[in-house]
């Protein structure tokens, strides 16, 4: 039987950065899409279909202060990550000038 590995979504800081801007464009989409509903539901008298439709428009909201802040430490992280590769780089040549001097 062949291992076959678990593929990873997310490979990179920046792969789950993106991830997370497509999610938010989806919630965006998916909220404008409730407005609307909820509006057509208001017009033909359904009020029971409209709280349902509020409750949507509540939790996507939620959802999408979870991406932000998502997408904040992940932008978070990218910054991190690039301060201690750029400080690593900094000592090399650190050395490097005093080899050279």
């Amino acid at each position: 039987m062949p291992f076959d590995p678990i593929e990873q979504p997310f490979d990179s800081i920046e792969s789950a950065y993106e991830f997370m801007d497509v999610l938010a464009e989806t919630i965006l989409a998916n909220v404008n899409d409730l407005h609307h509903h909820h509006k057509t539901a208001l017009e033909e008298g359904e009020i029971r279909r409209a709280r349902a439709i509020e409750l949507a428009l509540s939790k996507t909201k939620i959802l999408s202060c979870y991406v932000h802040k998502s997408r904040r430490t992940l932008n978070d992280l990218r910054t991190i990550r690039r301060l201690i590769l750029n400080e690593r780089m900094t000592a090399e040549d650190m050395v490097m000038g005093v080899e050279t001097s």
